[in-house]
């Protein structure tokens, strides 16, 4: 009864009350988006990526509460500085969260499940954590109607799995009815001498590369919502991205709890620097990215705006996927490898380490392309290809082999 519920009448009525919640409360939407946007010059609606049902990136609508203040360096200022007395009034009565019931229209989410989190929270968390994401995220939650931003993390979690391994009509009456609750009593609104919940684990996120394609890669995280503490490069190419400084390595203060991302297109360079530096890192999906939810993404890859993965591809650690490129059914791609834009890869074809194909490459179901090749740009490969192989032309030859493979 219980997976009746949870895989047909839950999302059914989900919908359902949705679209009716949705109608009634339509002239407070207009009313608080016409407030908002007076006090937030023009800017109502907080619009952001999280991760959903397995790991699923979408974009959640909430009505934006802080405005956009920066300090003297062009830094937001904290959260309780840009805390407008409209927004203040509309998270005590969680307004704000009015907007989710247009993301349980659509599919993402539903009115109960665990509370979707930040995007690059997802590289943090252990196997018992993680199954929060076995079912669609909510606007409330066990965990929300036991404590919401007012307790620790341990005990968030332990109640987000809790109610996966125990959801059931009942359960969710019983949520709804509290959160009806705490919403009147506004309990639990904030934590303790804060304005909003405290990070998850005090980490710092690190770029490691400044070149075109870093800008690309911080573009992504940005639009993810990630802020970037530092970008660093040895031999930088800009001594600014987007306004931020560029150090060398030497300047960091590798004491501090760095997450990093490699944004160097070369593969040869990121592998030396994954030697060089043993993480953590972090995982960038832009949110236009299509990817089933059983493809497996290695730590440290990035995949950008419009690639399309299917299912049960696998991609290794610090690969790129980029601009628009395609991966069908069951494609291995291992790790270090530079897919380029436009990269059309059948079903089954496996990509060895190292390898870096060529802006709109084809390569036909059920080829092998082996270690540290180099496939030409618009190349069409219709046969296996060795380790070290440079190959140009359509169809794909063999023109000469890396030096690192003779």
């Amino acid at each position: 009864m219980n997976k009746a519920y949870q895989h047909l009448i839950k999302p059914f009525f989900d919908r359902l009350f949705a679209a009716f919640g949705l109608l009634i409360a339509l002239p407070i939407l207009l009313l608080v988006t016409f407030c908002l946007a007076w006090v937030n010059q023009g800017k109502p609606f907080f619009i952001q990526a999280r991760p959903g049902k397995n790991g699923k990136i979408f974009r959640i609508y909430k009505f934006k509460t802080m405005n956009d203040r920066k300090d003297a360096e062009g830094k937001l200022l904290p959260d309780a500085d840009r805390l407008t007395r409209v927004g203040a009034m509309v998270r005590k009565t969680s307004l704000d969260e009015l907007p989710q019931l247009w993301n349980v229209l659509k599919g993402d989410m539903s009115f109960v499940g665990p509370r979707p989190l930040l995007t690059h929270y997802l590289h943090l968390y252990d196997a018992f954590q993680n199954r929060r994401h076995e079912v669609k995220p909510g606007i409330t939650g066990w965990a929300q109607v036991n404590g919401r931003n007012a307790i620790s993390w341990n005990q968030k979690f332990a109640y987000d799995v809790w109610y996966v391994d125990h959801i059931s009509f009942f359960l969710d009456i019983k949520i709804l009815m509290k959160t009806v609750k705490k919403v009147l009593i506004r309990e639990g609104i904030n934590a303790a001498d804060s304005s909003s919940i405290e990070p998850f684990m005090e980490t710092k996120v690190l770029l490691y590369g400044a070149s075109g394609h870093g800008k690309v890669v911080l573009d992504i995280l940005q639009t993810l919502g990630v802020v970037v503490n530092c970008i660093c490069d040895d031999h930088p190419k800009f001594p600014h991205i987007h306004g931020f400084p560029v150090v060398s390595a030497k300047e960091v203060d590798w004491k501090q709890n760095y997450v990093m991302l490699f944004s160097i297109g070369n593969n040869a360079i990121r592998a030396a620097l994954a030697q060089r530096f043993a993480g953590p890192y972090i995982t960038a999906v832009h949110p236009q990215a299509v990817i089933s939810p059983r493809v497996t993404l290695g730590e440290g890859t990035v995949v950008m705006a419009g690639v399309v993965i299917n299912t049960d591809a696998r991609v290794g650690v610090h690969s790129i996927i980029n601009t628009g490129a395609t991966l069908d059914h069951d494609c291995v791609v291992g790790d270090f490898v530079h897919i380029s834009p436009g990269v059309a890869l059948a079903g089954n074809v496996t990509i060895g380490s190292g390898t870096h194909v060529g802006i709109g490459a084809c390569v036909i179901q059920g080829v092998t392309i082996g270690k540290g090749c180099t496939i030409g740009a618009g190349a069409v490969i219709i046969r296996d290809v060795p380790d070290g192989a440079v190959v140009v032309g359509n169809p794909g030859k063999i023109i000469k082999y890396n030096n690192t493979y003779e």
